[in-house]
């Protein structure tokens, strides 16, 4: 299940691509999505002395930009990006750069890194399962 409270903000001068962008994170359970178009517009939002965005995804002509920006972000994926080897300029939690635009399947993957379901979380342990391991063994 998604975490509703994730705050995610698209940077992508090309409306219908933010809009796609946008209609793939609803279809996965996320709706707190900020989409803006300009450089100007990143750096206002991410300026503000208030909780940083959880997911910043950003076509690579506007990482250009943002390069000493350094926006107050906890993770990004940049897209459209064919220098894979270059230094991008932030420093996020997770760094996820993709040679072109993203699919489902892109952003599935990097939003279950970002924000894991529960099963992944680590073991659950069934009770009787529990009570079993504590009963001494029986030696023959």
């Amino acid at each position: 299940m998604p975490n509703k409270a994730l705050t995610i903000l698209i940077a992508d001068e090309q409306h219908l691509q933010r809009l796609y962008i946008e209609k793939m994170l609803n279809q996965l359970g996320y709706y707190r999505i900020v989409p803006v178009q300009t450089f100007e517009e990143l750096r206002i939002l991410t300026a503000i002395p208030a909780d940083p965005f959880d997911v910043l995804i950003i076509n690579a002509a506007l990482m250009a930009q943002a390069y000493e920006a350094q926006p107050q972000v906890r993770h990004v994926l940049v897209y459209d990006h064919l220098d894979l080897g270059a230094p991008c300029g932030l420093t996020p939690v997770i760094r996820v750069r993709l040679p072109g635009v993203p699919d489902n399947v892109n952003l599935e993957h990097f939003m279950g890194i970002v924000d894991p379901s529960e099963v992944f979380h680590g073991l659950r342990v069934l009770p009787w399962l529990r009570e079993l391991s504590r009963m001494p063994v029986a030696r023959a």
